[in-house]
């Protein structure tokens, strides 16, 4: 048996060829993969209004789109062109906020879901400082109501669940760790439990339900070669069907420790992100959990984004220095006590 590398889709099985046969082969793959980095990807965001959709939009993928402090700026399904190292275009959708009203969002939630239909990616937003998910809850139901299974199942392939504005819990205190003139923002520890137990949650209420419509993905590397009633894999990547939840990663992981990347990969998929546009907090791994569900041949379209996906958590000092809202003011003095802006580090 002949074998075609391609780090894409791994080792290929081709049969028996000659050499004419196998170069012929190489240029097929070659081709497929060409044509797939010119296809334009396009990813959406969604959820209600106010919750740091555009904001969040901006920070990942460097738009300048009219973010609305107090009445809702997006109206319509919004494309936002962005160029390819290779000149070809990936085009981001942000979508209208659902939540405004009745009558508006019925006709969001068509939007919604044609939009989902169609996108790569889609990425559905809560607040994280909020303990109600009933409405969110019920628009999702809405959305997958009376569609197919194929089409529910496609659906919940593509959504990716964050909870925006982490840095609106608070305290205790956010971590600035400051190297040089730039640091990252980073959760203590008690925060970060209650960022988890957040997190696991909402995992409960929109993901745990859905298990018998989920189909989970990720690219392999041409080595898996683990199969069971639920877990399978092609030539095209490793897929679970139902909720890849931290048990079951957990189960897999330790019964197939040489491909706990693989599965850390397919949990991913199924873990709600807590994220911070204004910390930027998280958008590397929020980043990265997108392209994991593309599978390997997004790395061509999502080249130019990737370059510096490690920035994206990058906080200039004297930026960071204006996030303290809080000044004391000495009432007997007349003077201020404590500014952070003006505190020497």
């Amino acid at each position: 048996m002949a074998k075609i590398e391609d780090f894409s889709i791994g080792p290929l099985e081709i049969g028996p060829l000659d050499d004419g046969q196998v170069k012929k082969a190489r240029e097929n793959i070659r081709r497929e993969r060409s044509a797939e980095s010119y296809r334009p990807l396009s990813v959406a965001i969604m959820g209600q209004t106010g919750v740091g959709k555009t904001s969040l939009l901006n920070c990942l993928f460097g738009t300048d789109l009219a973010v609305g402090h107090v009445r809702p700026v997006t109206r319509r399904p919004e494309p936002v062109p962005v160029p390819g190292t290779s000149g070809h275009m990936l085009t981001f959708w942000d979508m209208p906020g659902i939540g405004e009203s009745g009558a508006a969002d019925e006709t969001y939630l068509a939007m919604y879901l044609e939009r989902l239909i169609r996108c790569d990616v889609a990425i559905w937003a809560f607040h994280a400082d909020s303990r109600s998910t009933a409405y969110d809850e019920q628009c999702l139901r809405r959305l997958l109501d009376g569609v197919a299974i194929e089409t529910r199942r496609l659906v919940m392939s593509k959504l990716t669940f964050v909870l925006t504005k982490a840095d609106t819990l608070t305290p205790p205190p956010w971590i600035f760790d400051m190297r040089g003139d730039r640091g990252t923002f980073n959760p203590g520890g008690a925060l970060l439990r209650r960022l988890e137990e957040k997190a696991a949650y909402y995992e409960s209420v929109f993901l745990e339900p859905h298990g018998d419509t989920l189909l989970t993905s990720t690219y392999g590397t041409g080595e898996f070669t683990v199969s069971d009633d639920r877990l399978g894999f092609d030539r095209r990547g490793v897929h679970y069907r139902g909720h890849f939840s931290q048990r079951v990663c957990d189960t897999y992981s330790e019964r197939y420790p040489a491909h706990r990347e693989v599965f850390s990969r397919l949990r991913d998929n199924h873990r709600v992100l807590p994220c911070s546009a204004l910390f930027r907090f998280n958008l590397t791994r929020l980043m990265t959990g997108v392209v994991n569900r593309l599978g390997p041949t997004a790395v061509f379209r999502f080249r130019r984004l990737l370059q510096d996906v490690d920035a994206l958590t990058d906080v200039p000092v004297a930026t960071a220095r204006t996030y303290g809202n809080v000044m004391i003011w000495d009432g007997e003095r007349g003077a201020k006590a404590f500014d952070l802006t003006e505190i020497p580090l």
